[in-house]
């Protein structure tokens, strides 16, 4: 039989004015068939035939028994709306409930993320930690990162008790004191003795993961630049140790490298590549971020405040 047009109409009429109103949410269950039919006195099968030609226009979702189903929003008027697309629409979203208009967006972000570039002192002791945690925090955090050395603390005296007018002009002007859980001690009184913020940052859950579960489905070679970075590689995912252990070659031990399957992934530091340019082997992380969401958002906080704190009026 015909589809009743009026009957679709009326329909659709409903359920996008409780979809505006906010009466219906995706995913929502809508009245059964029979149920509709009663309310809106018609015969059950025209209903039936009005959810389908509404499915049709991916408003909703027939289930068989299970019933009638609001669709996700990403497919209401066609096509499928990217993660991203829905990511940044939740973004405008919270920026509408904070009176921020959406063409001023864009602008009110720059202002608080781009105007100022913290200056970040890294705290490390091993070259691969340091340069990995820099080089991150300047291309992705929009921070000018620069290395301070454990080892050179010590140096100058400075390990336990920093004397400010001892240490580096490049130092006392940092803006943020940044570095690893295992230099948490040292950063703190560093900080406490400069009068600066300070974040732990630790490594990315996902990346760990990748890493943990190559380790245990037959073991890792891991390319680095300093030996002391291999130790600590092997303390964090020895735990994690299968079949073929974590197996730690210098960047300079060329002929141990050339020794290495063509085709085994190996995980090589960012510190390593760069002493390996021409590398000729599979990357088991050729470009993954290593800060964890959570040590990101701390870090994020502060760069927002030091470009509100220093933004023109």
């Amino acid at each position: 039989m015909p589809v009743d047009a009026a009957l679709v109409d009326r329909i659709r009429s409903r359920i996008v004015g409780e979809l505006h109103l906010g009466q219906l949410r995706a995913g929502d269950r809508l009245p059964p068939v029979r149920e509709l039919a009663r309310e809106l006195g018609t015969d059950h099968r025209a209903v039936a035939r009005a959810y389908h030609a509404l499915e049709a226009e991916r408003l909703l979702e027939v289930r068989g028994r299970a019933g009638v189903y609001l669709a996700r929003q990403e497919r209401i008027g066609g096509g499928v709306v990217e993660e991203t697309a829905a990511w940044l629409a939740g973004v405008l979203a919270e920026a509408r409930k904070r009176r921020i208009a959406i063409p001023h967006l864009p602008e009110f972000i720059r202002r608080c993320t781009a105007g100022v570039r913290p200056r970040c002192a890294c705290l490390e002791s091993n070259l691969d930690s340091g340069d990995a945690l820099c080089r991150e925090l300047d291309d992705e955090c929009g921070m000018d990162a620069f290395p301070v050395w454990v080892g050179d603390l010590s140096a100058v005296g400075a390990r336990e008790t920093p004397d400010p007018a001892a240490l580096p002009g490049e130092l006392r002007e940092a803006d943020l004191v940044v570095t690893t859980p295992f230099h948490a001690r040292e950063a703190a009184l560093l900080a406490e003795a400069l009068g600066k913020p300070w974040v732990v940052v630790t490594v990315h859950p996902e990346m760990a993961g990748i890493i943990e579960r190559r380790v245990r489905a037959g073991g890792l070679t891991a390319i680095v630049a300093d030996p002391r970075y291999g130790e600590r590689f092997r303390a964090l995912y020895g735990r994690a140790d299968g079949a073929g252990g974590i197996r730690v070659v210098p960047a300079g031990d060329a002929p141990a490298i050339a020794m290495l399957d063509r085709f085994e992934p190996v995980l090589a530091t960012r510190a390593a590549r760069r002493l390996l340019p021409d590398l000729d082997l599979p990357l088991l992380l050729p470009r993954y971020p290593s800060i964890s969401p959570e040590s990101t958002r701390a870090l994020a906080e502060h760069l927002i405040r030091l470009n509100l704190e220093r933004a023109p009026p």
